[in-house]
């Protein structure tokens, strides 16, 4: 009897970031890989991504809508109830809110533990009392995913292990699968072909900056503004670096929200806005050619759980300058230039040699390129089935 896979798939899409493009990422690929019709497939969707899902993947998966939010009474008590109906012998859950009322066979993805280490009123949008009580119910909800779960997947190394000291969980129970990198932001610089499969004339790419008013020469930052991402020691280094090369700008790539506001008032303080471009939102094909133009991509984050954008950078020829922090020299390896997040000058100083040495940028460029190739979707997303399969039928 063919046994039933259920995929929580609320946040699918971009719009959800991160997890929206690991949920969407696996998503894609097991409809490209599982051709033998070996599961079933069910997919919880929200009711406004139903048609949209459906019209990509048709009969390859079955459909459910649960317009639930996250986070909410709703997911905890009436979720449930739905995913006990479906009756499903697995559900993976592609982030840590499992319905606390969920007891059959599932899965939980654990990205990161960010929320522990980054805590405070600056992290938030919500009054303090609502803030403490939200912790309070996200560390009941994380722990029990983590002790209730068959498998728990970890986009590294660095969160396995973090997760198995925390909770005194059997490492054996804690599965690594490295992210991918998007293969549409493949592409090469010396040809200027995206995998889209057109050529990007020099006047398109011209066109792109021109649109978001952007500069050259400039630095790129693509990702969200939360304070633990360590922008303001960014923008802080920039400002050292300009002393030395004055023509220098930073872009940064962001979805407008509350922490965008505040960046931009900080930026104001910081009598920066004549070398800060706050672009907002830039979709993936024109992100590919911000990603071409600039002379380095600066990743300056506290704390990540796989660190996707300076992968994206790498595969689009662009030398990266990162953070040594948590997961990200795992990650990178030796193809980025590291340094301590905490210190601007050394932000600083980093920044000058890769940016003043075309050497150095053709070093770190190859080293990206080279690095890219060990991190595939469908690598992780082979051994994710493979860890299903091992959970439904662990005699076999």
């Amino acid at each position: 009897m063919t046994k039933t896979i259920g995929i929580d798939a609320r946040m699918f899409g971009l719009k959800h970031a991160g997890i929206g493009r690991y949920t969407s990422s696996l998503i894609e690929t097991i409809s490209n890989l599982d051709q033998s019709n070996r599961f079933n497939w069910i997919l919880f969707v929200r009711k406004n991504d139903h048609k949209s899902i459906k019209k990509q993947y048709w009969d390859k998966f079955h459909y459910i809508e649960v317009d639930f939010d996250h986070y909410s009474l709703k997911e905890q008590f009436l979720l449930p109830l739905t995913l006990y109906w479906s009756n499903c012998d697995l559900v993976h859950f592609p982030h840590f809110n499992v319905p606390l009322l969920y007891w059959k066979p599932f899965a939980v993805t654990i990205h990161d533990l960010i929320k522990h280490h980054s805590r405070g009123k600056e992290t938030t949008t919500r009054n303090p009392a609502i803030y403490q009580l939200k912790f309070f119910f996200y560390q009941i909800v994380i722990r029990q995913a983590i002790k209730k779960a068959q498998k728990i997947f970890t986009p590294s190394q660095f969160v396995k292990e973090e997760i198995s000291k925390q909770y005194q969980v059997n490492p054996q129970k804690i599965i690594v699968t490295y992210e991918g990198v998007e293969n549409k932001l493949f592409s090469n610089k010396t040809t200027g072909r995206s995998s889209y499969g057109k050529e990007i004339l020099a006047k398109e790419k011209e066109k792109i900056l021109q649109k978001y008013q952007i500069k050259k020469p400039y630095l790129l930052y693509v990702g969200s503004v939360y304070p633990h991402k360590n922008i303001n020691r960014l923008v802080e280094a920039v400002k050292i670096v300009r002393k030395t090369i004055p023509n220098l700008y930073l872009v940064i790539v962001c979805s407008r929200s509350v922490f965008w506001q505040r960046l931009k008032k900080t930026i104001g303080l910081m009598k920066a806005e004549n070398f800060v471009n706050l672009t907002g939102f830039v979709p993936d094909e024109e992100l590919a050619s911000l990603y071409q133009n600039s002379s380095a991509f600066v990743f300056p984050s506290l704390s990540e759980g796989f660190g996707l954008p300076p992968l994206e950078a790498m595969a689009s020829s662009c030398p990266v300058i990162s953070s040594n922090a948590t997961c990200l020299p795992e990650i990178y390896g030796k193809a980025a230039l590291f340094f301590d997040p905490l210190n601007p000058q050394d932000m600083a100083e980093k920044i000058i040699k890769m940016v003043t040495s075309k050497k150095i940028q053709k070093k770190y460029q190859a080293l990206g390129l080279e690095k890219v190739k060990k991190y595939s979707w469908k690598k992780m997303t082979e051994k994710t089935i493979s860890e299903y399969q091992k959970i439904i039928n662990p005699n076999q």
